[in-house]
Protein backbone atom coordinates (compact mmCIF):
# COMPACT_ATOMS: atom_id res chain seq x y z
CA UNK A 1 0.00 0.00 0.00
CA UNK A 2 1.26 3.46 -0.93
CA UNK A 3 -0.25 6.63 0.47
CA UNK A 4 -0.46 9.44 -2.07
CA UNK A 5 -2.12 12.85 -2.26
CA UNK A 6 -4.86 11.30 -4.38
CA UNK A 7 -5.52 8.39 -1.99
CA UNK A 8 -4.18 4.94 -1.16
CA UNK A 9 -2.79 2.80 -3.96
CA UNK A 10 -2.90 -0.96 -3.49
CA UNK A 11 -0.81 -3.26 -5.64
CA UNK A 12 1.86 -5.91 -5.79
CA UNK A 13 5.37 -4.56 -6.24
CA UNK A 14 8.68 -6.23 -7.05
CA UNK A 15 11.67 -4.83 -5.20
CA UNK A 16 14.61 -4.10 -7.52
CA UNK A 17 18.31 -3.78 -6.71
CA UNK A 18 18.86 -0.94 -4.20
CA UNK A 19 20.41 2.23 -5.57
CA UNK A 20 21.83 3.31 -2.21
CA UNK A 21 21.22 2.79 1.50
CA UNK A 22 18.17 5.04 1.39
CA UNK A 23 16.79 4.54 -2.15
CA UNK A 24 14.91 1.35 -3.00
CA UNK A 25 13.51 1.13 -6.55
CA UNK A 26 10.51 -1.06 -7.27
CA UNK A 27 8.09 -1.80 -10.05
CA UNK A 28 4.43 -2.64 -9.91
CA UNK A 29 3.57 -6.18 -10.95
CA UNK A 30 -0.18 -5.93 -10.32
CA UNK A 31 -2.25 -2.77 -10.08
CA UNK A 32 -6.04 -2.48 -10.39
CA UNK A 33 -7.53 0.11 -12.74
CA UNK A 34 -8.80 2.47 -10.02
CA UNK A 35 -5.45 2.26 -8.21
CA UNK A 36 -3.66 2.93 -11.48
CA UNK A 37 -5.81 6.03 -11.98
CA UNK A 38 -5.01 7.24 -8.44
CA UNK A 39 -1.30 6.61 -9.02
CA UNK A 40 -1.39 8.50 -12.33
CA UNK A 41 -3.13 11.38 -10.57
CA UNK A 42 -0.48 11.43 -7.83
CA UNK A 43 2.35 11.39 -10.38
CA UNK A 44 0.74 14.18 -12.40
CA UNK A 45 0.19 16.24 -9.26
CA UNK A 46 3.83 15.79 -8.28
CA UNK A 47 5.02 16.78 -11.76
CA UNK A 48 2.81 19.87 -11.74
CA UNK A 49 4.14 20.89 -8.32
CA UNK A 50 7.75 20.41 -9.50
CA UNK A 51 7.10 22.53 -12.59
CA UNK A 52 5.60 25.31 -10.47
CA UNK A 53 8.57 25.20 -8.07
CA UNK A 54 11.04 25.29 -10.98
CA UNK A 55 9.23 28.23 -12.56
CA UNK A 56 9.20 30.08 -9.24
CA UNK A 57 12.91 29.39 -8.75
CA UNK A 58 13.75 30.68 -12.24
CA UNK A 59 11.66 33.79 -11.64
CA UNK A 60 13.48 34.46 -8.36
CA UNK A 61 16.84 33.94 -10.01
CA UNK A 62 15.89 36.36 -12.81
CA UNK A 63 14.92 38.99 -10.23
CA UNK A 64 18.24 38.55 -8.44
CA UNK A 65 20.13 38.94 -11.71
CA UNK A 66 18.13 42.05 -12.69
CA UNK A 67 18.96 43.77 -9.40
CA UNK A 68 22.57 42.62 -9.15
CA UNK A 69 25.06 45.48 -8.91
CA UNK A 70 27.70 45.16 -11.61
Amino acid sequence: MFLTRTGSVFGVAEMLTPVSWDLQPFRFVTLHDDDQDRLQGAIQSSLDQSRRADKESRRSQEQIERHRAW
